[in-house]
């Protein structure tokens, strides 16, 4: 069994206990009143109308459980990857099932997530289990534990101060924030204070990094690039079939077979990527506010190539390493964050500032991320032009002493900086605006959307617009679509930059 399904399936115990706990202590309280209450149930024991059939109990529990989902199918063409016209463009036929059933006692919740897809199946198999939360309220307290997804900011689908869940990028930013989240076991309690404001504390054994596609029109350049920098090393190392200057080729040439890239990224199945943070919100007045802190690590991976290749050599040239590091690895990291949010008239204004402070805060370090600071402000308001609504956000990353960045170009092969913050361009300054703007017509019927992403820096863009109409409540056809433009070699969308599509689907919700 999976290490990460087997704490899935430890936490989920450990969740049931708090539930059945909490219901039995329910149970016992009613039982106790019903015998010693003036109503005594023995005074009526010849009314047949207090009896009920034995699968009674089983029967009241079934209909406590209620289910919903939705099935999709979409369709999608890659218009910018064709080799003369549109007939040539690859496509893609994507089915998907989603299914939620819960279970709601006196004092008690438990639900489960499940999803049916092509890469839930056969590729990440722990995601058919997508959510499996148990949840018990206990007056002032809420004590949940599972496989979870949390968020924590106010900001609307753009967060800097959200740091426990990993993010799925293998369908870029099509799906929802939430549906890109990857979720994680863990336990979280909930103090809900008589004065108004809130607490939450979470704890998780484990972590996910961040997911990347390994193959297809997804795949990032960065990995690609330490993908192909890997595969001709151990080229290299392993040398030539013929040259009889190689006695030990057949035996590097199995070291090499047994190392696979994924072997070179850590296991996170482990204590030490454990993660916990505490988070308080409130009002005063009418601004809704939030302090919080994480601790863990960072979900995107830092890659130190010189020590990565120096790995991939020692391995194959001895049948393993000495080293403990293949130079990749999540850096720990502790956010403190802030946030906030503000109602004037219509418009609705919310903002996230987060500190990052890792372990190399003087910046000289070249294998460990600098400190930084991000933030996320941003309004969503109703336009006066029929049903037109408008938001705006703004999410930006400044890196911390990055003068020392620059001080470790020329150190190593020929001026060439490996520091895992090293930008060609000297720009240490990352940020973007996404506007998303909608209308309704039809009686709402129809929906039309369109989200825009640009990168100050870069001149990165991506245009993403969408139109769904519902045929009937639980069933609607949509179009959509995704135009990516980046012309600069360190823009983050450049290893996309062909990959604009047009797709349709169509889903349905019960």
């Amino acid at each position: 069994m999976n290490i990460k399904l087997k704490i899935t399936a430890v936490f989920f115990l450990i969740s049931t206990f708090f539930v059945i706990t909490a219901q039995n202590t329910i149970q016992d309280a009613d039982f106790d009143e019903s015998m010693f209450g003036e109503d005594s149930e023995f005074e009526s024991f010849g009314d047949e109308s207090d009896f009920e059939p034995e699968n009674s109990g089983f029967s009241s529990a079934l209909s406590s459980i209620s289910f919903n989902g939705n099935a999709l199918l979409e369709s999608r063409a890659y218009l910018d990857q064709k080799d003369t016209d549109t007939k040539d463009s690859p496509t893609s036929i994507k089915p998907d099932f989603n299914l939620t059933a819960n279970y709601s006692g006196t004092s008690t919740e438990l639900e489960v997530k499940l999803n049916f897809s092509k890469d839930s199946i056969e590729t990440y198999k722990e995601d058919v289990i997508n959510e499996l939360t148990a949840r018990a309220y206990l007056g002032n307290w809420i004590l949940e534990g599972g496989k979870m997804k949390v968020v924590w900011g106010k900001g609307l689908k753009l967060h800097v101060v959200d740091n426990f869940n990993a993010t799925d990028y293998t369908n870029f930013l099509i799906p929802e924030y939430i549906d890109r989240r990857l979720a994680e076991p863990m336990l979280r309690a909930i103090y809900n204070s008589p004065n108004g404001w809130r607490m939450e504390a979470i704890y998780t054994p484990t972590m996910t990094g961040e997911r990347y596609a390994k193959k297809g029109v997804w795949v990032p350049g960065q990995v690609a690039s330490l993908s192909k920098a890997v595969k001709e090393k151990a080229a290299n190392t392993i040398g030539a079939p013929d040259n009889t200057q190689n006695p030990y080729y057949t035996a590097k040439l199995m070291a090499a077979s047994s190392l696979n890239e994924d072997s070179l990224y850590p296991d996170t199945n482990k204590l030490k990527y454990g993660q916990a943070g505490i988070r308080f919100t409130g009002t005063i007045g009418s601004f809704d506010w939030g302090l919080s802190y994480y601790y863990g690590r960072n979900k995107k991976v830092s890659v130190y190539v010189p020590k990565t290749l120096a790995y991939v050599q020692d391995y194959i040239t001895n049948g393993g390493s000495s080293s403990k590091s293949t130079g990749i690895e999540y850096d720990r990291l502790q956010v403190f964050g802030l946030e906030g949010a503000k109602a004037f008239g219509p418009l609705n204004t919310r903002f996230e500032l987060a500190y990052n402070l890792t372990g190399d805060t003087a910046g000289d370090d070249p294998e460990i991320r600098n400190n930084s600071i991000s933030w996320v402000p941003g309004f969503d308001i109703p336009l006066p032009i029929h049903n037109m609504t408008l938001n705006v956000q703004e999410i930006g990353t400044y890196i911390l002493k990055n003068g020392k960045i620059k001080d470790n170009a020329g150190k190593i092969q020929s001026g060439k900086n490996f520091d895992v913050d090293a930008d060609s361009d000297d720009c240490y300054t990352n940020n973007k605006i996404a506007i998303a703007i909608s209308d309704t017509f039809l009686h709402e019927k129809l929906l039309l959307d369109c989200t825009i992403l640009y990168g100050f820096e870069r001149k990165d863009l991506a245009v993403m617009p969408k139109v769904t109409y519902t045929i009937k409540t639980d069933l609607e056809l949509y179009g959509q679509g995704l135009y990516i433009r980046s012309n600069d070699e360190n823009g983050e969308f450049h290893s996309w930059k062909n990959n604009s599509f047009a797709q349709i689907g169509i889903k349905y919700t019960f």
